[in-house]
């Protein structure tokens, strides 16, 4: 095997610049886009991050003062440093949004 491959089936795109809200049941968390693909993203683990945050997640990407993508994720996985989440099914149109915003930026 080849150093360096992964056997994803979406690729990342790495971004910083974009802000992301994370809106839980019990509150919000303020932080940026690490990387996102077709299937999810990941996202710098907020400071204020609490294990007991509980879906729903809905995540406000804020890529411009002019343009919020919304999209409803579930968390896969949290560990120190970022928050790993996948789309939820359906909403085709708002990752293909992103999925175009994120080039520009990127």
């Amino acid at each position: 095997m080849a150093q360096g491959f992964e056997k994803r089936r979406h690729p990342r795109t790495e971004i910083s610049a974009v802000a992301v809200l994370i809106a839980t049941a019990k509150g919000a968390y303020l932080s940026h886009l690490a990387d996102v693909s077709r299937g999810g993203c990941r996202v710098v683990r907020p400071l204020p991050w609490s294990n007991e945050s509980r879906p729903p997640f809905r995540l406000y990407f804020i890529v411009d003062q002019d343009t919020v993508i919304d999209i409803e994720a579930l968390m896969v996985r949290a560990g120190d440093e970022h928050i790993a989440f996948q789309f939820a099914a359906g909403q085709n149109d708002e990752v293909e949004q992103l999925l175009y915003e994120a080039r520009f930026i990127a």
